[in-house]
């Protein structure tokens, strides 16, 4: 053989080689995942076409519940499934957001700064009207070929940057997500983004008591369990959902932390509550609430800072959202995952991770001027 057709040869191979290898690598990511976890690769794009083949002349249109009416949220009831050609128009003519700090001796006009153990809090909210459901948006944190894991992590200012970058848009504001890939070995869970379904294992352990929460692409929000559920309290009567379910009444996103906050325009935590312990304690946390279609809230508290601040508690943490309007509100990952951004008024970033050093962490939730 010549050395001619000898370097073509290994030149084959290799390249045979690599698509074997990727090939592989792609049936393993499907079916087995990574960490054993079957998970599904990200679209690059899943913004662009959402709702392009919608004839505008076919929308229905939908009007946001007031923040102050307490009136049980339209999303309580079972959502109807939008057709193909169906989808409800925001009353909303552009994405805003309006950041507010509350500091002790700063900006506090309702002496909201303080526990109910007396502690002083320094918390933000940013509250999010959209003119379009793709203005809400999650970004999974993957690896080189799209797959999301426990190990694919990065900041929120870094994820923000690569949102900006890869779909030219500006993020208006930012908090940290549920880490649904995160520690496997404790908790599964439903994962839906951008209206992709990744992962389809349920619930398990300790986990299977809590409920999820489901954003529709008609703006609204509500609660449903897992096939597997196994608590009883805070919120009867909830449907059960399996992916394919929530795929066909068109779910746009799906947060599997909790607890559920408020539900029904009441809090439904106990005082003594917290998420991996019957006691309460202070701590940073992460949340967001629901005012009405198209209409949110996210807020962000300080917390184990003994120099500045202790933290809310579960209740503490209900109590604000339900105050500020919210008839729906859901716990999501806090402690030193906290992170909350946003651009104010002036269009300056404002940057406030709760620890001195940002964690990197597998997802973010995330509002955009698209």
């Amino acid at each position: 053989m010549t050395k001619s057709k000898k370097l073509l040869l290994i030149v084959g191979l290799s390249y045979a080689v690599a698509i074997a290898g990727l090939a592989t690598t792609n049936l393993l990511h499907n079916f087995f995942g990574i960490n054993g976890v079957a998970e599904q690769r990200v679209n690059d794009d899943p913004f662009a076409n959402f709702e392009e083949s919608t004839p505008a002349s076919s929308a229905k249109t939908s009007t946001p519940s007031s923040s102050d009416s307490g009136s049980a949220p339209a999303s309580e009831s079972e959502p109807v499934a939008s057709s193909e050609t169906t989808v409800t128009v925001s009353p909303y003519t552009e994405t805003t957001t309006t950041f507010t700090r509350y500091r002790p001796g700063e900006y506090d006009p309702n002496h909201e700064c303080y526990d109910s153990r007396g502690n002083e809090i320094i918390f933000y909210t940013l509250e999010i009207k959209i003119k379009k459901i793709t203005d809400l948006r999650t970004n999974q944190v993957t690896d080189s070929n799209g797959y999301p894991g426990d190990n694919c992590l990065s900041t929120v200012y870094n994820q923000i940057k690569d949102v900006e970058k890869k779909y030219n848009v500006t993020v208006l504001g930012a908090i940290s997500g549920d880490s649904s890939y995160n520690n496997l070995d404790h908790r599964l869970g439903y994962v839906l983004r951008n209206g992709q379904v990744l992962r389809s294992q349920t619930r398990t352990g300790n986990d299977s008591v809590f409920e999820d929460l489901v954003l529709w692409n008609d703006g609204t929000m509500s609660l449903y369990i897992e096939p597997g559920f196994t608590g009883t309290r805070r919120t009867p009567s909830l449907p059960t959902y399996t992916t394919a379910d929530l795929t066909s009444k068109k779910a746009w996103q799906v947060w599997t932390f909790g607890p559920t906050l408020v539900y029904n325009g009441a809090v439904c935590v106990d005082e003594d509550e917290d998420v991996a312990s019957p006691h309460q304690a202070g701590n940073q946390r992460t949340a967001i609430g629901y005012l009405g279609p198209y209409h949110y809230m996210f807020l962000v508290s300080q917390g184990r800072n003994k120099a500045q601040t202790d933290g809310f508690s579960l209740h503490d943490l209900a109590q604000r959202l339900y105050d500020r309007g919210c008839t729906l509100a859901y716990n999501l990952d806090g402690g030193d995952s906290s992170t909350f951004y946003c651009l104010d008024e002036n269009g300056v970033a404002k940057r406030y991770p709760t620890q001195k050093t940002p964690r990197a962490l597998g997802d973010m939730i995330y509002v955009v001027d698209a």
